[in-house]
């Protein structure tokens, strides 16, 4: 390698990790590595990145405080899984990226784009007095995408869907069914059977007008809220 990409490519990483600096000052250096960063994002959070390459893509590490690191990051996380090396983003943009994704996880709140909530409150009413049941995948903190599960079949009481079937997709993180009786709430099947093996579970009751007739709940059944994306609103 020559001196003087050399004297860039330091140059760059020099830049990246001002960048990091400013905006997360509670950054620390790895064996005073300005390259391999430790930044706790919350009290039980800690992010450990490695962009040594950069702009190639960086070693990203979640890990709580037990030290066990979190499963499949780079499947969450838009930047990392489009990475390249030609438009990559800066590593302080991908760290925001990361950050809002773990906060998500911790919220309260299941948050939905809005063409996607108009969408099904649309099928539901098409299928009507049939029940939908579908699958969510969710983008940076938000439902963004409405599965259809390989095998699903619903009547006007009940939906069926075989998980063995659904492909291993960490990004698909809830799911959603109608109540064509009205009745927004979880019945002993829902519970058993359609909560417990994801995160987020949303049911849309009849008559399917509005972000009243939709109700969230986490795997155990407890109500959580549901919004339509900020800055979004249903008509």
């Amino acid at each position: 390698m020559s001196h003087l990409k050399l004297a860039y490519l330091v140059e760059t990483i020099e830049k990246q990790y001002q960048k990091i600096i400013n905006l997360f000052p509670n950054a620390k250096t790895v064996e005073n590595s300005i390259y391999h960063v430790q930044i706790p994002l919350t009290e039980t959070v800690l992010l450990d990145i490695n962009f040594k390459k950069y702009p190639k893509r960086p070693k990203v590490i979640l890990l709580n405080e037990e030290g066990n690191k979190f499963k499949d990051i780079d499947a969450h996380i838009e930047k990392l899984k489009k990475w390249k090396k030609k438009t990559a983003p800066s590593i302080s943009e991908l760290i925001k990226e990361i950050l809002g994704f773990v906060a998500s996880l911790k919220s309260n709140t299941i948050i939905i784009k809005k063409e996607l909530i108009k969408g099904i409150l649309a099928l539901c009413r098409n299928q009507h007095p049939r029940e939908i049941l579908g699958l969510l995948r969710v983008k940076n903190g938000v439902v963004s995408e409405f599965i259809l599960p390989p095998g699903a079949t619903t009547s006007n009481t009940s939906g069926i869907f075989f998980p063995s079937r659904i492909p291993l997709d960490s990004t698909i993180q809830g799911t959603i069914h109608s109540h064509p009786s009205g009745n927004p709430y979880p019945s002993t099947t829902d519970l058993n059977n359609v909560f417990k093996n994801k995160r987020i579970n949303i049911i849309v009751a009849y008559p399917y007008s509005n972000l009243s007739c939709i109700k969230g709940f986490d795997r155990t059944g407890k109500e959580i809220p549901v919004e339509v994306k900020k800055s979004e609103t249903i008509q």
